[in-house]
């Protein structure tokens, strides 16, 4: 569903990853909005799909079915609940309000995973802001200043609980990966398509839910034998990849407003999976790990890539192989412990 909807993978990861590994006593998904007729059979009793059918009774009310929702799980949640939202969007901001309003001593955290600052008083995320500033607890994939509360930690990813030893890296190759959610915002398209067709030498592969753009990457595809596009692949063909090649590619523009307040959880899965990480953007929660920072401009970009293919194997190798690290940074103990903190937080 995650693929048929142009979900993101790397959300869909980072969600279960939290709710295998942590203390969670109930656990209460709501469907996207472009979701309209089909529930997901979850046999696991510690998940409960939230699910209206008003989702199948035409436009008017399948935009309405979300409030349902909201009002179906607000019925749920007990006085003195500790509530963890994901993110705090349309699908959730409602049943935040809610419990806000009448029951009030349940405490309300977040787990902020993106967020797009608004332009104005207008915009939805003006007023989600707002809310957000208000919750009790707060814990950040990427630092903010929009973040104003107090109980605030930054913890930018979460490892599975049950973690394989993945394969490591022994020989340097000139394979890259672009993998996730593609458009030109999130992951900088036509400017890497364009890098890679003058580097002959250099194979880029392209997987994911492309949402803007895949006519151009097909045709780059077409007339460059070394940009291969996947598609949307299953999860074990994805890790074929992943551990076929040396570098992991996270090439969003700084200068989009969507990417001035996350931090894509794709760099810790592709460290943990002990690639060398290469991205446009520097990540002060990443301080205690090595990646290759590189510029967005194309030129700058294609010259960066080259000069990296030129060092020597032993130079390469310190960004490399830091699964282990990254699983002792962020596994689901650190994060079940981060969140008790924030819970009994005292003002």
């Amino acid at each position: 569903m995650v693929a048929k909807y142009k979900l993101s993978f790397a959300a869909a990861n980072f969600s279960r990853n939290l709710m295998q590994g942590c203390d969670f006593d109930r656990v209460y998904s709501l469907m996207p909005l472009t979701v309209r007729n089909e529930l997901p059979q979850i046999k696991d009793n510690g998940y409960n799909v939230v699910y209206s059918d008003w989702r199948k009774k035409g436009r008017v009310f399948a935009k309405l079915a979300i409030f349902h929702e909201q009002w179906k799980v607000f019925k749920q949640i007990q006085r003195g609940d500790s509530l963890w939202f994901y993110n705090l969007n349309i699908i959730n901001a409602l049943l935040f309000i809610l419990v806000k309003t009448f029951k009030s001593s349940v405490k309300l955290n977040i787990i902020m995973l993106d967020f797009t600052p608004a332009r104005s008083w207008r915009d939805q995320n003006y007023w989600y802001l707002k809310l957000i500033n208000s919750a009790d607890g707060i814990i950040c994939l990427a630092d903010s200043s929009l973040f104003k509360i107090k109980n605030m930690t930054l913890l930018p990813g979460v490892v599975p609980a049950a973690c394989d030893e993945y394969p490591k890296i022994d020989n340097i190759n000139k394979e890259f990966l672009l993998s996730g959610v593609i458009s030109p915002a999130i992951a900088s398209t036509p400017m890497v398509l364009e890098a890679f067709s003058r580097m002959p030498d250099c194979i880029l592969h392209i997987t994911g839910n492309v949402l803007e753009g895949e006519d151009m990457i097909k045709e780059y595809a077409a007339r460059h034998s070394n940009i291969k596009y996947h598609g949307s692949v299953s999860f074990n063909d994805y890790l074929d990849i992943v551990h076929r090649v040396t570098y992991q590619l996270s090439t969003r523009d700084e200068s989009y407003p969507e990417n001035q307040c996350n931090f894509p959880s794709k760099i810790i899965e592709s460290l943990l999976h002990n690639r060398i990480v290469i991205s446009t953007i520097a990540y002060k929660q990443l301080d205690e790990l090595k990646y290759i920072k590189m510029d967005s401009n194309c030129d700058a970009f294609k010259r960066q890539v080259s000069e990296i293919c030129s060092k020597p194997n032993e130079v390469l190798m310190q960004y490399a192989n830091q699964g282990g690290l990254v699983t002792k940074m962020f596994s689901t103990e650190v994060w079940n412990k981060t969140m008790t903190d924030i819970e009994n937080y005292c003002k």
